[in-house]
């Protein structure tokens, strides 16, 4: 599946739930995926990796940046989905990285968990209208 099919799967996902945005619906979005197969299987850059999404004030974040194993043997999935940038039209507490990991059983590839990564603001993480 390439970024491409991850847009559409988002914007889907976006319709199906009633147009909800924020970061309450991205943490609704981010648990539906629990007990799904993870689709990718090595790191991988989204198209618009770095580059502004939105307006002048959010950027595309990096993709799959890399897959480390935890003390029980899961394979840890890294992600960087966006980055919101300091700016008149952004709520202060929105401002940094995006950054989630995914929880997935070696064997079956099925996303047990998933949390909020060290070095981002979760508050960043978010749908838009």
């Amino acid at each position: 599946m390439n970024s491409g099919h991850l847009i559409a799967l988002k914007v889907i996902c976006f319709i199906l739930c009633g147009c909800a945005v924020g970061q309450d619906d991205y943490v609704r979005f981010k648990n539906s995926m629990i007990g799904q197969v993870m689709p990718y299987k090595e790191p991988f850059s989204f198209e618009n990796a770095g580059k502004l999404i939105r307006s002048d004030y959010v950027k595309g974040g990096q993709g799959l940046t890399q897959i480390t194993k935890d003390e029980e043997g899961n394979l840890v999935f890294h992600f960087s989905d966006q980055e919101i940038l300091e700016n008149t039209r952004t709520e202060k507490t929105w401002v940094g990285k995006c950054l989630t990991y995914y929880i997935v059983e070696p064997g079956t590839y099925i996303i047990k968990s998933w949390g909020f990564d060290k070095g981002g603001n979760p508050l960043s993480c978010r749908t838009w209208p």
